[in-house]
């Protein structure tokens, strides 16, 4: 009996707490939008709806609307000049703060979760060692590596684009960064892993089984004990890692730390395999959609005689180099219409630190905003026809209206921007020098949370192509 008066007290106590309203400053002029109830405000209308619940609220309301999301009250807000003032804002009235269950994934010493001093030393280790002399010693290793993968491709009857690119990048971060050898076996495990952890990034912090938040953290903890096996596999001292993970994973005594070092290749892997996967995968939509788009691109490696590889030319093409790479035009406005039109992080979380107005409304302190990359590529007023894949906009003399921002801006700014560029450059001239190809689908779906991928199991044929001379 005693039993079941407990379990009704709580119920009427978990009633009344999902019933109680957010406590709002009546004086506040509040953006339009709906808290939906106490707790889990609206999570579960997102967690269903995913990008179609901001392109609904974004459409209804505009740039600025509230809602409450993980058990925050939260502002999402767009528009270039809006976020603009907004990145120029950082560690001032913004701070970063993703949703409580991303922070515990992602954990808590990592460049992701960190904020204020403590990130800017890291992210000046970081950048230090994602230098242009970086850069320029993995190009080659970068160029080989996706040209082998694209001839696998090749010769494959047809592959599943999104698992592909999703290996290849994964494992392309891994040896970039790590420098381990790893088995395919394992190989497909961290993909898995990977994966499992990306579907669950943005969920309701709960952790029991079944759970998205419990399996993302089971995964976390697997990874780390594959990347861990692969440190004492390879029999490498410590000083032996990477600088760009040598630099990171020192404590305060300068010791090497096990699980600063474990969280910050899970990140950085993460961040270069998933994020590069998303924007090549649009990369590959894209051009079997504008055959006009490809055409342009392979003319423009024709006149610098690149269309043809040295290899199959009698080594007469011209050798692919950083220097070369840097003045193809035409290349580097499919590359940014890519990001613009489909970028792989859709937003950025911030944290308020002091209540401000913006465009009449305020926006109060302690809630959380949500910086909106997606909705200002694709509702920019300055661009013509913002929905479309139009690589020739970025020739226009002033470019800087359409508001480019899928690396964000200020102090947060993606690191990796330079390694990005790289690698989805290469894979696109690979992509022209190599082969032909066609889709499962004509005009594929995509869903974009929490970054781009097919809606449906999309396949590709890839045909080795033969070169004009």
């Amino acid at each position: 009996m005693l039993e079941y008066f407990l379990i009704l007290i709580a119920g009427v106590l978990l009633y009344k707490l999902l019933s109680r309203k957010t406590e709002i400053d009546s004086t506040f002029n509040l953006p339009p939008g709906h808290l939906g109830i106490s707790i889990l405000g609206e999570s579960l209308q997102f967690l269903y709806k995913q990008r179609k619940f901001f392109d609904e609220r974004h459409a209804k309301y505009g740039n600025i609307y509230k809602t409450h999301l993980f058990g925050k009250p939260t502002i999402r807000i767009s528009g270039k000049e809006n976020l603009e003032k907004l990145y120029a804002a950082e560690n001032k009235l913004l701070q970063s703060a993703y949703p409580e269950s991303t922070v515990k994934i992602v954990g808590n010493n990592t460049l992701t979760s960190s904020f204020g001093r403590d990130h800017t030393e890291k992210k000046i280790k970081i950048m230090k060692c994602f230098s242009p002399e970086f850069l320029n010693e993995v190009f080659p290793e970068v160029s080989e590596f996706l040209t082998n993968r694209i001839k696998d491709w090749c010769r494959s009857p047809s592959i599943a684009i999104y698992p592909e690119c999703n290996s290849m990048f994964l494992e392309l971060a891994f040896t970039s960064f790590v420098s381990m050898g790893m088995p395919k076996s394992e190989r497909a495990r961290v993909q898995t892993l990977y994966h499992e952890i990306l579907k669950n990034m943005f969920t309701l912090p709960i952790n029991l089984p079944g759970f998205g938040f419990h399996k993302a953290l089971r995964a976390k903890e697997e990874l780390k004990s594959i990347f861990l096996k692969r440190i004492k596999a390879d029999k490498k001292s410590r000083f032996e890692i990477p600088a760009i993970l040598e630099n990171l994973c020192k404590s305060e005594d300068s010791e090497f730390n096990d699980e600063v070092l474990l969280n910050g290749i899970c990140e950085l892997i993460f961040n270069a395999g998933e994020t590069t996967t998303a924007a090549a995968l649009c990369v590959v939509c894209n051009l079997a959609q504008n055959p006009r788009v490809l055409a342009k691109l392979r003319q423009e490696l024709e006149t610098v005689d690149l269309l043809t590889p040295p290899e199959e030319n009698n080594n007469q093409s011209v050798d692919l180099t950083p220097e070369v790479l840097s003045k193809l035009t035409y290349l580097d406005c499919v590359y940014k219409e890519t990001l613009r039109s489909n970028p792989p992080v859709g937003g950025n979380y911030r944290k308020v630190l002091e209540t401000f107005e913006l465009e009449g409304y305020t926006i109060p302190k302690g809630w959380t905003v949500v910086l909106g990359i997606r909705e200002t590529h694709h509702s920019n007023s300055g661009i013509h026809d913002p929905l479309s894949f139009y690589p020739e906009r970025w020739l226009e003399k002033d470019s800087s209206k359409l508001g480019f921002l899928p690396f964000g801006m200020g102090p947060r700014r993606c690191p990796g921007k330079g390694y990005a560029q790289l690698v989805l450059k290469l894979f696109i001239i690979k992509l022209c020098q190599q082969c032909d190809y066609t889709l499962s689908e004509e005009i594929p779906e995509l869903v974009s949370f929490p970054t781009p991928k097919p809606k449906n199991n999309l396949t590709g044929v890839f045909v080795s192509r033969k070169h004009r001379k």
